[in-house]
């Protein structure tokens, strides 16, 4: 009742505040003591507020603002984290020692610390935006790894699950029946290029602050309802089924090609993990779901080019956009190749310019402070790691990928539940904008979400007390007719 009452609170003075002043002197402060003297409660709110930040930057006078300077409403979660991560660094609980991956992503958060005083930003607030947009997400990290037990990551579950259900149903009343008139004006005076689909068609984004992070919050949404119908979970299935279509038909009709392929390729992975199958495996479980989703997205056809279509109704022009990205993933109509040359352009840049351009220079502050911002970013980490980081950043990415799925995959096989899969989906989804914290409601949940099952795959429980304990340094697999094999994942 106390978080209803207090993200009640936080919506009305969002709507009504009749300035940035009067937001910054009530909103925030109220977020700090509230995070402080309660963050079990901040750590549920949190969700809330991030799913809906980009909507309440819509509702508030002057909220539109998307510099990071100039925006308190994009304070807030930043402002969140900070004292949730100051709380977890003073707590006198005692936890397991630090893992192979709590030392990478303490050294990336060095790095990226001291990266932001990097001169070749030419500005000292590119870098201060830089830690806004990497290292503050990144912190919620050891806020999981604090805050890490089963009732706090359930919970958590639900409310993505739920959140995800209501964007999605706020996506298609926009899609197909009309922007809203804050909606709208964004739109006319913030909105980009990407928004448009073509012959007056504009792509919905829900209560998000841009199509992207709406398109890969209902990927999220979509991977977290599918855990929840793994064995332990207690949703019905009269909820779960419709729940899911409802946001996988969201995202299918916002017409973003890379979330979908995103979504596909978590589920192929956490269905391998579900199945125990070799780590191996699982890799290809998730390319081939790709390649499933091509050859059957095949057989419903959509434009060759991809092109508008005069006279056919939004669905359809949505449908066909979406269906040539989709069958065509490499052809003359898709990014792939786009993107591709920007992560060959980053990383190349990770050795021509070995000590990076710094933290900043990849992020969105970088359009409003850097001389260069034009130069920087490539959209993706593995490139935005060489070009912020240099050839540092590259290895630590390269560290960071290989710890984070062997930790994931280690809980999703110990547990072999909806905690454990979901940890895994997570990762799986949003990979390679783990460093993206322009994505508001992704980024931090990523890493909040790896805290947690890093803690917990150290000190793994089994799921009922009469299934029998799973061993997490080795699997053990046969094929019919073969002696059994022991495979060590340590």
């Amino acid at each position: 009742m106390l978080m209803v009452s207090f993200a009640f609170c936080i919506i009305l003075l969002s709507a009504f505040a009749g300035s940035h002043i009067v937001y910054a002197l009530l909103v925030i402060p109220l977020v700090v003591v509230m995070a402080w003297t309660n963050p079990v409660a901040m750590i549920g709110l949190l969700p809330i507020w991030m799913v809906l930040m980009g909507f309440l930057r819509r509702i508030t006078p002057g909220g539109g603002n998307s510099t990071f300077s100039g925006d308190p409403v994009i304070m807030v979660g930043p402002v969140a984290i900070l004292v949730l991560f100051a709380v977890s660094a003073t707590s006198e609980r005692e936890i397991e020692k630090f893992s192979p991956l709590a030392k990478i992503v303490i050294l990336l958060n060095v790095v990226t610390l001291f990266q932001a005083l990097n001169p070749a930003q030419h500005s000292l607030m590119t870098g201060m935006g830089g830690l806004l947009f990497i290292l503050i997400p990144a912190l919620a990290f050891w806020v999981g790894r604090r805050y890490s037990n089963e009732q706090i990551l359930e919970r958590l579950m639900w409310m993505i699950a739920f959140s995800s259900l209501g964007v999605a149903v706020y996506g298609l009343f926009q899609q197909f029946v009309g922007f809203p008139s804050w909606d709208s004006a964004w739109v006319e005076t913030d909105g980009y290029t990407a928004l448009n689909v073509g012959n007056g068609v504009v792509r919905a984004f829900g209560t998000s602050s841009s199509a992207q992070e709406y398109a890969l919050f209902l990927a999220v949404g979509v991977v977290t309802w599918v855990a929840l119908g793994v064995r332990g979970s207690r949703v019905p299935l009269v909820v779960r089924w419709p729940a899911t279509a409802t946001v996988a038909v969201a995202l299918y009709y916002e017409s973003q090609r890379t979330s979908v392929f995103l979504c596909v390729l978590a589920l192929g992975v956490m269905f391998a993990a579900w199945r125990r199958w070799r780590p191996s495996l699982v890799g290809l479980a998730g390319v081939g779901s790709i390649v499933l989703l091509v050859v059957f997205a095949g057989f419903f056809g959509g434009s060759p080019s991809g092109n508008a279509v005069d006279g056919v109704s939004t669905a359809q022009q949505l449908s066909n956009h979406q269906l040539s990205g989709l069958t065509d993933p490499t052809g003359s109509n898709s990014s792939l190749s786009g993107h591709i040359k920007l992560q060959r352009r980053g990383i190349i840049s990770g050795f021509t310019h070995p000590f990076g351009y710094g933290t900043g220079s990849v992020t969105i502050s970088a359009t409003r402070y850097s001389r260069t911002a034009n130069l920087h970013g490539t959209e993706y980490d593995p490139g935005n790691m060489g070009v912020a980081f240099g050839i540092l950043g590259i290895g630590l990415y390269l560290l960071l990928l290989r710890n984070v799925f062997r930790t994931s995959y280690r809980l999703a096989l110990a547990r072999n539940d909806s905690l454990g899969l979901f940890v895994m989906g997570i990762s799986a989804v949003t990979i390679f904008q783990w460093m993206n914290g322009d994505l508001y409601s992704v980024c931090w949940l990523f890493w909040f979400v790896l805290g947690c099952g890093d803690q917990m795959a150290q000190a793994p429980s089994t799921r009922d007390a009469e299934d029998e304990p799973i061993a997490v340094a080795a699997w053990e697999w046969r094929r019919p007719g073969e002696a059994r094999r022991t495979i060590s994942l340590s």
